[in-house]
């Protein structure tokens, strides 16, 4: 078999020759352990299950297939929009909706939808604020054998409604079309299965990962990276690391673009890595960096992708500035383009976060009077400041506060007293007792008997015995009462904003002049009952309660320059409650236990004959201040509210200081 042709007058080898070659060379690669797997089971696969890039890099690999496991019906998106007076939501599964049932309820106005399928149950309801003409919030729960959508109305009737399949999920229209309506919205709640209308706290490895989630992949990138590729073992060495990538990319699927700058050998032994990780190690020791986009993976070499990423940026900033100005002219409902005088809150004005947008060359001027902000700026920057006052211009929640506000004050005081008058030897020895009883006993001392007259009391019990020489007159009086008030006011105040509800007396004291010659001055004393609530309303119907109850009263028998001492009694809490539950703070009481015995020294307290020689007085009094408070909020507001465990953990931290285990109360 002749080996060499004669090609351009030179001789050359055939092609037989060459394939020779090759396979001797793959062959002393092989003896060398240039790739050694050290898998059994691979070593026993034929040379036809093996993929072209394993023969050629002399690669072994080996990969676990898992068996998937049945897949579970999960709300996967769902899309809010409000055009010309209809509210249409747009639901999507996992799985292609084939099932579905639906009914309208009239008390409250509400539409119940079901949804058939797989679903694994959580025992725990989403609610979603839809804040819309027609809807009010939706709430999605799991029963028996699928979901349940109930679409809460904001009106008192249902209106008409559609509910048709579309596109594997269900398209549900709510109201009749109205051209003349001007609200519009178009908000994305859930978004790959993620809640996207719920803030998640800052620094926590569900943020990062529910941010990426809404980008569309399930890759988390720094620290508590997730892998999900399939487990592989590669081992090589000084193989050549365009063949290593060609390797990854026959296990993955991927396409993988490989710049001509990339050229090194590479010996690597992973056993039973997912593919991606080992792909991010390859990259990161050589030095490369990589860009996915879509299916298709580039890899070069940092230098050379940070050098296109700059010539990128400039490219933009120079298009940026050859792009014509526009102007814009957005008229904001519901928040201030400017704080106005009397408004000491931190926040920044609207106009301050819409510069943080704009390009270099935008501009924005406010109008207080029409409350509309201009915006001059290229379109980018525009749509940046639509979609930022869009976030923010949003209605604030409404919450009505109803207290009953329940005080009782039972009382009960007794008094016993005597008066006696004594003569002896003919009148030249007189003995004289007087110890009348105190309130709630009232009337004039009994004058010395001249005759046998019985002064009558205006409040009390008097009985006198008037003998030759002995007149005794025995007084005693008892009071028992019970007052109970019962006042039920209520308000209304915005999120986050103190409400104060005041029951008091005002009591008017004239002080003193300071200096001769000057009239004294009219000093206002309030006391009575002051409760203070904050409310703040969470994504899912949790109100979070901010309390101070107050109770005070004056006491008129200890005064400093005529000015009574103020008794109070005051009540301080943070409660995390549902729309419409109720709060009860009891304890703001005062009990008060008074007895007293005036007499003669040493007669008073012989036993039986003391009672001739002293008066005893007995007062108790209790006062109790009961608070019941309902929030319940009024208008559904922004969907960028925190959740009620993201409130309870904030109230936790200012509290303690530290991020607290305690778990918030179940729903």
């Amino acid at each position: 078999m002749e080996l060499f042709q004669m090609w351009n007058g030179r001789l050359m080898p055939k092609q037989s020759l060459l394939g020779l070659l090759v396979a001797y060379v793959i062959f002393f690669a092989n003896l060398t352990g240039c790739s050694v797997s050290p898998d059994k089971d691979l070593s026993r696969q034929p040379a036809a299950a093996q993929t072209p890039a394993a023969k050629g890099a002399g690669a072994a690999v080996a990969t676990k297939e898992a068996n998937p496991p049945a897949l579970a019906l999960v709300l996967q998106d769902l899309t809010v929009r409000e055009d010309r007076g209809q509210t249409i939501l747009l639901a999507k599964f996992s799985q292609p909706i084939s099932q579905f049932r639906h009914f309208p309820l009239p008390n409250p106005a509400r539409i119940v939808l079901d949804v058939f399928g797989n679903v694994k149950p959580t025992g725990q309801a989403d609610i979603y604020r839809i804040d819309t003409s027609t809807v009010a919030t939706l709430r999605v729960s799991h029963v028996e054998g699928g979901f349940r959508l109930t679409t809460d109305i904001a009106a008192a009737t249902v209106p008409a409604y559609t509910i048709m399949p579309e596109d594997g999920g269900l398209r549900i229209v709510i109201g009749a079309e109205n051209p003349n309506a001007t609200a519009r919205k178009d908000v994305m709640i859930v978004r790959g299965g993620v809640r996207a209308d719920i803030r998640t706290p800052e620094g926590s490895t569900g943020a990062i990962q529910g941010a990426v989630k809404s980008l569309g992949t399930d890759k988390v990138t720094g620290e508590g990276k997730k892998y999900t590729g399939e487990k592989i073992s590669l081992e090589f060495k000084d193989a050549d690391i365009k063949n290593v990538f060609r390797l990854l990319a026959e296990v993955s699927g991927k396409n993988i673009v490989i710049t001509d700058d990339v050229n090194r050998k590479v010996t690597v032994r992973l056993i039973e890595v997912p593919w991606d990780q080992a792909m991010d190690l390859i990259v990161d020791t050589n030095g490369l960096g990589k860009d996915e986009t879509g299916n298709v993976i580039r890899i070069s070499t940092a230098g050379r992708l940070k050098s296109e990423r700059d010539a990128l940026a400039a490219a933009k900033k120079s298009e940026e500035n050859l792009e014509p100005l526009q102007t814009a002219y957005l008229t904001v409902n519901y928040a201030k383009v400017m704080k106005g005088q009397n408004d000491l809150t931190t926040d920044k004005d609207l106009v301050e976060k819409v510069k943080a947008l704009l390009s270099p060359r935008g501009k924005v001027e406010a109008d207080q009077r029409t409350n509309t902000l201009i915006v001059r700026d290229i379109k980018s920057g525009i749509d940046d400041v639509q979609g930022l006052i869009g976030r923010l211009d949003t209605r604030t929640p409404q919450v009505l506060i109803e207290s009953n506000l329940i005080e009782t004050t039972p009382t009960f005081s007794r008094a016993l007293g005597i008066e006696m008058e004594a003569l002896f030897n003919n009148g030249r020895v007189r003995s004289s007792t007087r110890f009348r009883a105190d309130a709630p006993f009232e009337g004039s001392p009994q004058p010395t008997p001249t005759d046998n007259l019985l002064i009558i009391p205006n409040t009390g019990f008097r009985f006198g015995y008037f003998g030759n020489n002995i007149t005794q007159v025995l007084s005693a009086a008892e009071a028992q009462g019970n007052v109970k008030i019962i006042s039920r006011p209520s308000v209304v105040t915005l999120n986050n904003v103190e409400s104060q509800i005041e029951s008091a007396n005002i009591v008017r004291i004239r002080t003193s002049a300071a200096t001769v010659g000057e009239a004294g001055t009219l000093r206002e004393i309030r006391a009575g009952i002051i409760l203070k609530v904050t409310p703040q309303v969470s994504a899912d119907g949790f109100v979070l309660l901010n309390i101070t109850a107050k109770s005070s009263t004056l006491d008129f028998g200890r005064t400093v320059d005529g000015i009574p001492q103020e008794n109070t009694r005051e009540a301080k809490a943070n409660v995390l409650v549902r729309d419409g539950e109720t709060v009860v703070i009891g304890g703001i009481m005062k009990d008060t236990n008074a007895n007293s015995d005036t007499g003669v020294p040493y007669l008073k307290d012989i036993p039986v004959l003391g009672w001739i020689f002293k008066k005893s007085s007995w007062q108790k009094d209790f006062e109790e201040l009961v608070v019941f408070i309902t929030p319940r909020i009024m208008s559904a507001g922004s969907e960028n509210l925190p959740t009620a465990e993201q409130l309870w953990r904030d109230q936790l931290k200012q509290t303690d200081g530290t991020a607290s285990s305690k778990s918030p109360p179940k729903p």
